[in-house]
Protein backbone atom coordinates (compact mmCIF):
# COMPACT_ATOMS: atom_id res chain seq x y z
CA UNK A 1 0.00 0.00 0.00
CA UNK A 2 1.14 3.26 -1.09
CA UNK A 3 2.21 5.58 1.68
CA UNK A 4 1.05 9.13 1.20
CA UNK A 5 2.52 12.71 2.22
CA UNK A 6 -0.05 15.73 2.62
CA UNK A 7 0.47 16.83 -0.61
CA UNK A 8 -0.67 14.11 -1.89
CA UNK A 9 -4.08 14.20 -0.39
CA UNK A 10 -6.96 16.46 -2.40
CA UNK A 11 -10.20 17.78 -1.41
CA UNK A 12 -13.02 15.94 -0.71
CA UNK A 13 -10.41 12.96 0.12
CA UNK A 14 -11.85 10.49 3.12
CA UNK A 15 -9.60 10.02 5.88
CA UNK A 16 -10.27 6.19 6.92
CA UNK A 17 -9.47 5.73 10.50
CA UNK A 18 -7.74 3.24 12.36
CA UNK A 19 -7.42 2.73 16.08
CA UNK A 20 -4.54 1.13 18.40
CA UNK A 21 -5.26 -1.70 19.83
CA UNK A 22 -8.04 -1.97 22.73
CA UNK A 23 -5.99 -1.83 26.09
CA UNK A 24 -8.00 -3.44 29.01
CA UNK A 25 -5.95 -0.79 31.08
CA UNK A 26 -6.56 2.51 29.58
CA UNK A 27 -10.46 1.62 30.16
CA UNK A 28 -9.56 1.45 33.58
CA UNK A 29 -8.05 4.69 33.67
CA UNK A 30 -10.71 6.05 32.21
CA UNK A 31 -13.43 4.85 34.58
CA UNK A 32 -10.97 6.02 37.47
CA UNK A 33 -11.33 9.81 35.81
CA UNK A 34 -15.58 9.13 35.37
CA UNK A 35 -15.10 7.84 39.39
CA UNK A 36 -13.35 11.03 41.00
CA UNK A 37 -15.52 13.46 38.26
CA UNK A 38 -17.46 15.48 39.99
CA UNK A 39 -20.21 16.38 37.27
CA UNK A 40 -22.27 13.81 36.77
CA UNK A 41 -22.68 15.24 33.24
CA UNK A 42 -18.51 14.84 32.20
CA UNK A 43 -18.61 11.10 33.54
CA UNK A 44 -18.47 9.72 29.91
CA UNK A 45 -14.71 9.15 29.46
CA UNK A 46 -14.94 5.39 29.85
CA UNK A 47 -17.97 5.83 27.96
CA UNK A 48 -16.24 7.70 25.34
CA UNK A 49 -13.21 5.02 25.23
CA UNK A 50 -15.42 1.84 25.05
CA UNK A 51 -17.94 3.48 22.04
CA UNK A 52 -14.48 3.80 19.87
CA UNK A 53 -14.47 0.21 19.76
CA UNK A 54 -18.22 -0.72 19.92
CA UNK A 55 -18.10 0.37 15.94
CA UNK A 56 -15.35 -1.53 14.71
CA UNK A 57 -16.18 -4.66 16.85
CA UNK A 58 -19.97 -4.79 15.43
CA UNK A 59 -18.82 -3.46 12.08
CA UNK A 60 -15.64 -6.13 11.44
CA UNK A 61 -15.72 -6.02 8.22
CA UNK A 62 -13.76 -8.41 5.48
CA UNK A 63 -9.85 -8.36 6.21
CA UNK A 64 -10.04 -11.42 8.95
CA UNK A 65 -6.92 -11.81 10.42
CA UNK A 66 -5.75 -8.34 9.02
CA UNK A 67 -8.68 -6.74 10.97
CA UNK A 68 -8.96 -3.09 11.60
CA UNK A 69 -10.42 -1.27 14.02
CA UNK A 70 -11.96 1.36 12.07
CA UNK A 71 -13.67 3.81 14.12
CA UNK A 72 -13.46 7.18 12.66
CA UNK A 73 -14.13 8.99 9.50
CA UNK A 74 -13.05 12.71 8.49
CA UNK A 75 -12.77 14.71 5.25
CA UNK A 76 -10.19 16.62 3.86
CA UNK A 77 -11.05 20.65 3.27
CA UNK A 78 -9.22 23.75 2.71
CA UNK A 79 -10.95 25.74 5.97
CA UNK A 80 -10.50 29.35 8.35
CA UNK A 81 -8.21 28.00 10.86
CA UNK A 82 -9.39 30.93 12.68
CA UNK A 83 -12.91 30.44 12.64
CA UNK A 84 -14.62 32.34 15.41
CA UNK A 85 -11.42 34.33 16.55
CA UNK A 86 -11.02 37.89 16.08
CA UNK A 87 -8.72 37.97 13.35
CA UNK A 88 -8.20 38.06 9.52
CA UNK A 89 -9.19 34.70 8.09
CA UNK A 90 -6.61 31.78 7.04
CA UNK A 91 -7.50 28.94 5.38
CA UNK A 92 -5.15 26.28 5.03
CA UNK A 93 -5.88 22.60 4.06
CA UNK A 94 -6.90 20.46 7.35
CA UNK A 95 -8.15 17.69 8.21
CA UNK A 96 -12.43 18.46 9.27
CA UNK A 97 -14.16 16.16 11.70
CA UNK A 98 -17.27 15.88 13.88
CA UNK A 99 -15.81 15.31 17.53
CA UNK A 100 -16.79 15.68 20.98
CA UNK A 101 -16.49 19.66 20.97
CA UNK A 102 -18.47 20.05 17.32
CA UNK A 103 -17.21 20.04 13.75
CA UNK A 104 -13.89 21.26 14.01
CA UNK A 105 -10.46 21.25 12.06
CA UNK A 106 -6.84 19.84 13.13
CA UNK A 107 -3.45 19.81 11.76
CA UNK A 108 -2.60 16.29 9.14
CA UNK A 109 1.02 16.35 11.05
CA UNK A 110 -0.20 16.69 14.79
CA UNK A 111 -3.28 14.29 14.74
CA UNK A 112 -0.76 11.53 13.03
CA UNK A 113 0.98 12.15 16.61
CA UNK A 114 -2.01 11.02 18.49
CA UNK A 115 -2.29 8.58 20.60
CA UNK A 116 -5.41 6.88 19.49
CA UNK A 117 -4.50 6.85 15.64
CA UNK A 118 -3.16 3.74 14.21
CA UNK A 119 -3.36 4.54 10.63
CA UNK A 120 -5.18 6.67 8.22
CA UNK A 121 -6.52 5.10 5.23
CA UNK A 122 -7.03 7.97 2.34
CA UNK A 123 -10.11 6.76 0.15
CA UNK A 124 -11.29 9.10 -3.34
CA UNK A 125 -14.24 9.71 -5.03
CA UNK A 126 -13.62 7.50 -8.42
CA UNK A 127 -15.30 9.91 -11.47
CA UNK A 128 -15.04 13.48 -9.64
CA UNK A 129 -16.77 16.43 -12.07
CA UNK A 130 -14.10 19.31 -12.85
CA UNK A 131 -16.13 21.25 -10.25
CA UNK A 132 -16.08 18.44 -7.47
CA UNK A 133 -13.42 20.50 -5.37
CA UNK A 134 -15.50 23.66 -5.38
CA UNK A 135 -18.65 21.71 -4.49
CA UNK A 136 -17.32 19.72 -1.87
CA UNK A 137 -15.30 21.98 -0.25
CA UNK A 138 -18.69 24.77 -0.31
CA UNK A 139 -20.63 21.76 1.30
CA UNK A 140 -17.86 21.33 3.94
CA UNK A 141 -17.81 25.22 4.40
CA UNK A 142 -21.69 24.95 5.40
CA UNK A 143 -21.26 22.86 7.96
CA UNK A 144 -17.83 23.98 9.70
CA UNK A 145 -18.83 27.69 9.36
CA UNK A 146 -21.59 26.99 11.78
CA UNK A 147 -19.66 26.42 15.12
CA UNK A 148 -22.94 25.88 17.16
CA UNK A 149 -23.40 22.70 15.50
CA UNK A 150 -23.05 20.09 18.19
CA UNK A 151 -21.58 16.62 18.21
CA UNK A 152 -24.70 13.86 18.47
CA UNK A 153 -23.43 10.92 20.81
CA UNK A 154 -27.01 9.67 20.23
CA UNK A 155 -25.96 9.14 16.58
CA UNK A 156 -22.27 7.93 17.37
CA UNK A 157 -24.38 4.84 19.76
CA UNK A 158 -26.80 4.55 16.67
CA UNK A 159 -24.09 3.43 14.25
CA UNK A 160 -23.08 0.87 16.97
CA UNK A 161 -26.44 -0.40 16.27
CA UNK A 162 -26.72 -0.51 13.19
CA UNK A 163 -23.26 -1.84 12.73
CA UNK A 164 -24.58 -5.30 14.35
CA UNK A 165 -27.87 -4.66 12.36
CA UNK A 166 -25.87 -4.73 9.02
CA UNK A 167 -24.64 -8.42 8.96
CA UNK A 168 -26.83 -11.95 9.53
CA UNK A 169 -24.68 -13.04 12.47
CA UNK A 170 -24.90 -9.55 13.76
CA UNK A 171 -25.78 -9.89 17.81
CA UNK A 172 -28.64 -7.14 17.22
CA UNK A 173 -30.09 -9.25 13.87
CA UNK A 174 -29.97 -12.30 15.79
CA UNK A 175 -32.61 -11.34 18.31
CA UNK A 176 -34.32 -10.09 16.14
CA UNK A 177 -34.42 -13.11 13.50
CA UNK A 178 -35.71 -15.51 16.63
CA UNK A 179 -38.29 -13.32 17.76
CA UNK A 180 -39.48 -12.55 14.13
CA UNK A 181 -38.10 -14.92 12.08
CA UNK A 182 -35.11 -14.01 9.27
CA UNK A 183 -37.64 -12.56 6.72
CA UNK A 184 -39.40 -10.26 9.41
CA UNK A 185 -35.84 -8.78 11.02
CA UNK A 186 -34.86 -8.07 7.40
CA UNK A 187 -38.21 -5.77 7.19
CA UNK A 188 -37.41 -4.24 10.54
CA UNK A 189 -33.71 -3.41 9.82
CA UNK A 190 -35.30 -1.91 6.17
CA UNK A 191 -37.85 0.18 7.75
CA UNK A 192 -35.46 1.25 11.04
CA UNK A 193 -32.81 2.43 8.54
CA UNK A 194 -35.14 4.28 6.34
CA UNK A 195 -36.91 6.17 9.12
CA UNK A 196 -32.87 6.69 10.64
CA UNK A 197 -32.51 8.46 7.46
CA UNK A 198 -35.87 9.78 6.34
CA UNK A 199 -35.63 11.92 9.66
CA UNK A 200 -31.85 12.68 8.81
CA UNK A 201 -32.86 14.28 5.58
CA UNK A 202 -34.50 16.92 7.52
CA UNK A 203 -32.65 16.92 10.57
CA UNK A 204 -29.07 17.05 9.72
CA UNK A 205 -27.84 19.80 12.42
CA UNK A 206 -29.08 17.16 15.21
CA UNK A 207 -26.87 13.90 13.37
CA UNK A 208 -23.17 14.94 13.50
CA UNK A 209 -21.28 12.39 14.03
CA UNK A 210 -17.68 11.56 12.39
CA UNK A 211 -19.13 9.52 9.63
CA UNK A 212 -22.64 11.08 9.02
CA UNK A 213 -20.74 14.38 8.57
CA UNK A 214 -19.06 13.02 5.90
CA UNK A 215 -21.55 11.39 3.93
CA UNK A 216 -24.12 14.51 4.39
CA UNK A 217 -21.36 16.73 3.26
CA UNK A 218 -21.25 14.48 -0.21
CA UNK A 219 -24.94 14.39 -0.48
CA UNK A 220 -25.31 18.40 0.32
CA UNK A 221 -22.53 18.57 -2.86
CA UNK A 222 -24.79 15.96 -5.36
CA UNK A 223 -22.11 13.55 -5.02
CA UNK A 224 -24.14 11.23 -2.56
CA UNK A 225 -22.33 7.86 -2.47
CA UNK A 226 -23.43 4.55 -2.94
CA UNK A 227 -23.60 2.43 0.58
CA UNK A 228 -23.33 -1.31 -0.47
CA UNK A 229 -26.42 -3.62 0.80
CA UNK A 230 -25.79 -5.72 4.28
CA UNK A 231 -22.61 -7.93 4.11
CA UNK A 232 -22.98 -11.12 5.26
CA UNK A 233 -20.77 -13.43 7.60
CA UNK A 234 -17.84 -11.39 8.92
CA UNK A 235 -16.35 -12.47 11.99
CA UNK A 236 -17.76 -10.83 14.51
CA UNK A 237 -14.19 -9.72 16.91
CA UNK A 238 -15.49 -8.64 20.25
CA UNK A 239 -13.58 -9.55 23.05
CA UNK A 240 -14.77 -12.43 24.61
CA UNK A 241 -15.82 -10.96 28.25
CA UNK A 242 -17.86 -8.43 26.01
CA UNK A 243 -19.56 -10.63 24.08
CA UNK A 244 -23.65 -10.07 23.84
CA UNK A 245 -25.90 -12.67 24.51
CA UNK A 246 -28.76 -13.41 21.94
CA UNK A 247 -30.70 -15.09 23.97
CA UNK A 248 -33.45 -12.30 25.29
CA UNK A 249 -36.15 -13.60 23.20
CA UNK A 250 -37.82 -16.88 22.37
CA UNK A 251 -38.12 -17.91 19.16
CA UNK A 252 -41.78 -17.05 17.87
CA UNK A 253 -41.80 -18.14 14.16
CA UNK A 254 -39.99 -18.73 11.62
CA UNK A 255 -40.13 -17.35 7.61
CA UNK A 256 -39.35 -18.97 4.75
CA UNK A 257 -39.94 -15.90 2.44
CA UNK A 258 -37.08 -15.86 0.03
CA UNK A 259 -35.10 -12.50 1.09
CA UNK A 260 -34.20 -9.77 -1.13
CA UNK A 261 -30.98 -7.42 -0.97
CA UNK A 262 -31.95 -3.97 0.89
CA UNK A 263 -31.02 -1.08 -1.39
CA UNK A 264 -30.81 1.83 1.10
CA UNK A 265 -28.75 4.95 0.45
CA UNK A 266 -27.78 6.09 3.62
CA UNK A 267 -26.13 9.70 4.88
CA UNK A 268 -25.90 7.53 8.96
CA UNK A 269 -23.65 5.12 8.14
CA UNK A 270 -20.47 3.69 9.80
CA UNK A 271 -16.61 4.73 8.69
CA UNK A 272 -16.49 1.29 7.33
CA UNK A 273 -19.50 1.59 5.18
CA UNK A 274 -17.58 4.65 3.72
CA UNK A 275 -14.79 2.76 3.07
CA UNK A 276 -16.57 -0.10 1.09
CA UNK A 277 -18.90 2.46 -1.06
CA UNK A 278 -18.43 1.31 -4.55
CA UNK A 279 -17.86 5.36 -5.65
CA UNK A 280 -14.38 5.28 -3.94
CA UNK A 281 -11.00 3.58 -4.16
CA UNK A 282 -8.47 3.11 -1.41
CA UNK A 283 -5.05 5.38 -2.47
CA UNK A 284 -3.02 5.10 0.33
CA UNK A 285 -2.04 5.18 3.73
CA UNK A 286 -0.77 7.78 6.51
CA UNK A 287 0.90 5.47 9.24
CA UNK A 288 0.96 7.21 13.13
CA UNK A 289 3.93 9.13 13.90
CA UNK A 290 5.86 8.67 16.65
CA UNK A 291 6.65 11.86 18.48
Amino acid sequence: MKVLRQSDLEIGDILIFENQDFNYVKLLDELRKDYFEEDPKKRMHAAFYLLLYMIPWFDPGKEGKDYKNIYHAAIWGNVNIYRGENREPKNEHRIVQAGTHGIGQAALEATLEGEGVKNIYVYRKTTRSVDFEDKVNNAIWAFYDDASLPYSYETAWLLAVICSMRYTDGALREMLEKHLGEWGASKMIEIILSLINQYNDDHQDKMIACSTLVAMIYKNAGFELDILPMETNPVLSLPNELKLSTDFFHQTFTASVPLKPLQVKETVVTPRQLAESPDVELVGILPHVHS
